[in-house]
């Protein structure tokens, strides 16, 4: 076997998809566990399998595609890209123009359609005091409801946090957190 070349250290640690990246494929998956735990990561088999699979994909598709295909192997529709990134306020008829441009062809139905839907599933504006955030399917594709908070600034929080996502919330208190302390330093 060919020696690796020897990284620099780092102050910031390899991630565990890294260093399963960076043995060979031809190695077996208990191998790469036992690699991993002498250098000090928890992993399994299954998640080696995985890590390689998303790398062959990603090398058979080209760089970029393998993230331009959802898990059921339907591809993200990039009509719907386009309409969302045009802002709500322009008429159907200007997007379909726009649209027709990129060589794209548009219904004024789909444009409506895809508007009414809003940029995350299931994420509308509040009506009525109550606010409909992405939560789990009630069944025949209702989703539950959570009342809007009038001045409860906890419940307007957890709204917040769900209409958002918990990772993508939790990485922004991180980075405020972050900012915080060091205000705090100087």
């Amino acid at each position: 076997m060919a020696a690796k070349k020897l990284k620099k250290a780092s102050s910031k640690p390899v991630s565990k998809s890294a260093f399963v990246r960076g043995l060979s494929t031809s190695m077996p998956a208990k191998e790469v566990v036992a690699k991993a735990k002498s250098a000090g990561l928890k992993i399994s088999d299954r998640y080696v399998h995985v890590i390689r699979s998303i790398a062959k994909r990603a090398a058979k598709h080209g760089n970029g595609a393998a993230t331009s295909v959802r898990r059921g192997g339907r591809p993200i529709s990039s009509k719907r890209t386009f309409v969302l990134s045009l802002p709500a306020s322009m008429a159907a008829s200007e997007v379909i123009d726009r649209a027709k441009a990129q060589g794209m062809t548009l219904t004024t139905n789909y444009v409506y359609k895809i508007r009414s839907r809003g940029a995350a599933a299931g994420v509308r504006p509040p009506t009525n005091g109550t606010a409909i955030v992405a939560l789990p399917k009630l069944g025949r594709g209702r989703r539950a409801t959570v009342p809007a908070a009038k001045g409860n600034q906890e419940e307007r929080f957890v709204a917040l946090v769900l209409d958002v996502g918990l990772s993508r919330a939790s990485a922004l208190l991180d980075q405020l957190r972050d900012r915080v302390q060091g205000l705090a330093v100087n």
